[in-house]
C-alpha cells in the first residue's frame, strides 16, 4: 500500500531551490556584484576560503548599521507577501471545494428521482432536509421519429439515387466516347494535313516560344534576320479539323514584286502576277504561298537597300516604288503588289532577254544565289566569322539588272553597227567584208581543266560567271588580212558598265582572263599573213586598257576600217594603174590616198544626218589653175543596184582627167 498523503490538500506550493548559482553566467554575475569583482579574486584567497569552509571557520562579514536596517525592511516585506499569498491560495481552495460540493449535490438530487431508495447517494443533509428526495427529474424533450417504414423509404430513396447516378455515369461515358470519336476524326484530319506538309519537304517543329504548339518553317536560313525570325508559322486546329496558319509578317496578304516598263507614260511591258491562293487550298499550297510571299518581301527589302546607292545610275526610290530611268522616254518601275485577280494584259514577251518577265525571274535567281553564297561562306570558312554587317551587305540585284540591260543594248548596237559596216563595204565594192557576232560565256578557271574535283565552290563560281560575266564576241573582216575582233563583257562591281576588248587576233574561246586578253599562238601568227592594222592603227591592250563602253569601241572600229580600207585602195589602184607613186597618208581629217601629182582622196566613215552609217570618198585635184573636187557616198541600207565601187572612183581620181559624170 502506498503511504497516505499527510497533507489534506492535493495542491503543493512551487518548490524553492537552493541559493547556489545554477549557471556559470549567474556565478560570474554574482562575483561582479561583490566589491571589487574579479579583481580581488586570487588563487590564494580562494584556497583560504575553501579551507575555512572545510574547517567550519568561515568568516562572516558583519554588515554595517545602514545595511542591517535595509535587510530588516526587506524581511518584513517578504513576510507580508508570503501571508497574502497563503490567504489567496486558501480562498481559491475554498471556492473550488464549494463548487465541487454543489455539483455533487445537484447530481445526487437528480439521481434520487430515479433511485429514491438508494442510500449511497452522497446527498448533503442540509439539502435532503430542505428540498427532499426525488424533487428534481429529467426527461427527453422529443422522441425519435425513425420508424421501420421510414427506414424502408430511406433505403428505397438511396437505391433510386444510386440508379440515377449509374444512369448519369453511363450517359456521360457515352457522351465522352462520342466526343472522343469526334476528336479522333478532327485530329486525324489535322495530322493528315501536317503529314502532307512534312512529306513535301517542309520542316515541322515546335515553336520556340510555345513548346506545346506545332509550327512549320517556310523561310530561308540565310535570309536577313528580319525575315528569318518571322518565317515560322504555328499550325493551329480549327473547329472543323482543318489547319489554320497564324502568319505574322506574312499575314498582310500574298505579295509579289512586279516590274513595269513604261515609255512616254504608256505601259509597254509588265511582269505577270499569279493568282492568289484561296483560303481553302491544301495546306502545303498555303505554306508554299507563304514562302513565296516572304521571299518577295525580302527581295523588295534588299532592292530598297541597294537602290539607295544607285542614284548615279538614275535609280530613285520612295515608299511605294523603285524607278530606274533608262533614258528620257523609258523607265522601269519596281513595285510590291498584293495578289488578287491577276491582270496580265500588259505582259509582252517580244524581247525575251530584256522583258519584264525575264527580269523578274532573274532577280529571284540572284537573291537565291545570294543565300547560297552566304551558306557556303558560313559553313566552309575556317576563319572567325565576319561581322553581321559584312555578312549582310546589299545584294547586287538591281546592279545586275542594269548591267545586263546595258549588255544586251550595247551588244545589239555593236552587232547592228558591224552588220551595217559590212553591208556598206560590200556595196562599196569590198566583197570580202563580213561581220559575225555570238554570245560566249566566260568559263571560270576551275572549269577549264579536267583534273579539278567537283565541289560546291566550283558550282557557285560557275553560276556566278554565267549570271554576272556575260560576254559577246564580234568579228569584222574588211580584207582577208585586215580583221578586227572584239569582246564585250559586263561589269557589276565596283561600278556598272560594259568593257570592250579589241584585238587584231582571235580571242581564245576558253580564255579566263578577266580583262579579255587575246590569246593567239605563235604558229597561228606564222601561218596567217600579218594584219596591216598592227602597224597603221593598233588597238589598246585588251588585257590592261579595254574600251570603257560600246561608243569607244565603235569609234576605234570606224577609224581602223578607214585605214584598212586605205591600204586596200592603195593596193588595188597600184595594180590597175600600174604605178608605184600611190600611197596613203594621215591627214588632220583622216587617212587619204595621194600620188605624186598631189591628187588626194580622203576616206571617211561616219553617221549621216539620218543616223545611218555611210562611207564617203572626198577627192581633190588640180584641174588647170582651178581646184576640183568630188564626193562619192555609199550607204549599206541603200536598195537597188550597187553602182560604182570605191576602187573605180579612186582610179578615176588618180587619172589625169577623172570622169565627172560618175554618179555618187
Amino acid at each position: 500500500m502506498t503511504t497516505p498523503n499527510p497533507s489534506p490538500f492535493s495542491l503543493r506550493p512551487w518548490p524553492i531551490g537552493d541559493k547556489k548559482p545554477k549557471t556559470l553566467g549567474e556565478f560570474i554575475a554574482r562575483v561582479n556584484a561583490e566589491k571589487g569583482g574579479f579583481r580581488n579574486v586570487t588563487e590564494e584567497k580562494l584556497r583560504e576560503q575553501i579551507a575555512a569552509e572545510e574547517e567550519g571557520r568561515a568568516e562572516i562579514e558583519r554588515p554595517s548599521s545602514s545595511s542591517s536596517s535595509e535587510e530588516e525592511e526587506t524581511d518584513a516585506d517578504k513576510t507580508k507577501n508570503i501571508l497574502e499569498a497563503r490567504e489567496e491560495v486558501l480562498r481559491n481552495l475554498e471556492v473550488a471545494h464549494q463548487s465541487a460540493m454543489l455539483s455533487l449535490d445537484f447530481v445526487s438530487l437528480l439521481l434520487s428521482k430515479e433511485r429514491p431508495s438508494d442510500t449511497s447517494l452522497p446527498l448533503s443533509e442540509a439539502l435532503r432536509e430542505r428540498v427532499g428526495i426525488g424533487t428534481l427529474g429529467a426527461s427527453k424533450l422529443k422522441e425519435s421519429n425513425v420508424t421501420e417504414a421510414r427506414r424502408h423509404e430511406d433505403l428505397a430513396i438511396a437505391t433510386g439515387w444510386r440508379l440515377i447516378g449509374v444512369n448519369n455515369m453511363v450517359d456521360s461515358v457515352v457522351a465522352a466516347a462520342e466526343k472522343l470519336e469526334k476528336e479522333m476524326e478532327l485530329e486525324a484530319k489535322y495530322w493528315a494535313d501536317v503529314m502532307a506538309v512534312s512529306e513535301n519537304g517542309w520542316t515541322v517543329c515546335a515553336l520556340p516560344q510555345e513548346k506545346h504548339t506545332l509550327g512549320v518553317r517556310f523561310g530561308f536560313p540565310e535570309s536577313a534576320p528580319e525575315f528569318r525570325n518571322g518565317s515560322i508559322a504555328p499550325l493551329r486546329r480549327n473547329d472543323d479539323g482543318t489547319v489554320r496558319m497564324d502568319l505574322g509578317r506574312v499575314g498582310r496578304g500574298s505579295q509579289r514584286v512586279r516590274i513595269t516598263l513604261k515609255k512616254n507614260g504608256v505601259i509597254m511591258d509588265q511582269s505577270p502576277l499569279p493568282w492568289r491562293t484561296p483560303d481553302d487550298a491544301p495546306l502545303q499550297d498555303r505554306v508554299l504561298e507563304a514562302r513565296n510571299t516572304i521571299f518577295h518581301q525580302e527581295l523588295w527589302y534588299e532592292m530598297n537597300r541597294e537602290a539607295r546607292n544607285l542614284l548615279s545610275s538614275n535609280v530613285y526610290s520612295n515608299a511605294t516604288a523603285i524607278t530606274w530611268k533608262q533614258d528620257q522616254e523609258t523607265e522601269v518601275i519596281f513595285t510590291l503588289e498584293d495578289l488578287a485577280e491577276a491582270d496580265n494584259t500588259h505582259e509582252n514577251l517580244s524581247s525575251l532577254q530584256c522583258s519584264c518577265t525575264a527580269w523578274s525571274f532573274f532577280m529571284q535567281f540572284l537573291l537565291y544565289q545570294g543565300h547560297r553564297q552566304n551558306s557556303h561562306r558560313r559553313t566552309t570558312s575556317t576563319q572567325p566569322p565576319p561581322p553581321r554587317v559584312a555578312m549582310h551587305q546589299p545584294y547586287a540585284i538591281l546592279r545586275a539588272i542594269i548591267a545586263n540591260s546595258e549588255y544586251f543594248r550595247d551588244c545589239q548596237s555593236v552587232a547592228v553597227f558591224l552588220n551595217d559596216m559590212a553591208a556598206m563595204l560590200r556595196r562599196a565594192g569590198i566583197s570580202t567584208a563580213r561581220s559575225n557576232s555570238a554570245s560566249q560565256p566566260l568559263f571560270p578557271a576551275l572549269m577549264q581543266g579536267g583534273t579539278t574535283r567537283y565541289n560546291s565552290k566550283m558550282e557557285l563560281n560557275f553560276i556566278n560567271f554565267l549570271a554576272g560575266r556575260l560576254e559577246s564576241v564580234f568579228e569584222l573582216t574588211i580584207t582577208p588580212e585586215a580583221k578586227i575582233f572584239a569582246r564585250g563583257r559586263i561589269v557589276i562591281m565596283p561600278y556598272i558598265g560594259m568593257l570592250f576588248g579589241v584585238s587584231l587576233a582571235p580571242f581564245s574561246p576558253q580564255s579566263n582572263n578577266n580583262n579579255n586578253a587575246s590569246a593567239t599562238t605563235d604558229n597561228q601568227k606564222d601561218k596567217n599573213p600579218p594584219n596591216p592594222l598592227e602597224i597603221s592603227y593598233p588597238p589598246t591592250d585588251p588585257a590592261r586598257d579595254p574600251y570603257p563602253n560600246a561608243r569607244e569601241a565603235i569609234y576605234y572600229i570606224r577609224q581602223a576600217t578607214k585605214r584598212a580600207l586605205a591600204e586596200k585602195l592603195v593596193e588595188e589602184a597600184t595594180q590597175k594603174l600600174n604605178r608605184d607613186d600611190i600611197t596613203w597618208v594621215e591627214t588632220v581629217r583622216g587617212p587619204a590616198v595621194t600620188d605624186s601629182d598631189d591628187k588626194e582622196a580622203r576616206i571617211n566613215i561616219a553617221f549621216g544626218a539620218d543616223g545611218r552609217l555611210e562611207l564617203s570618198l572626198d577627192a581633190r585635184w588640180q584641174s588647170g589653175k582651178d581646184a576640183a573636187s568630188r564626193r562619192w557616198v555609199w550607204r549599206g541600207a541603200d536598195r537597188g543596184e550597187a553602182g560604182e565601187t570605191i576602187v573605180d572612183a579612186l582610179v578615176k581620181v588618180l587619172r589625169d582627167r577623172p570622169d565627172l559624170s560618175t554618179e555618187e
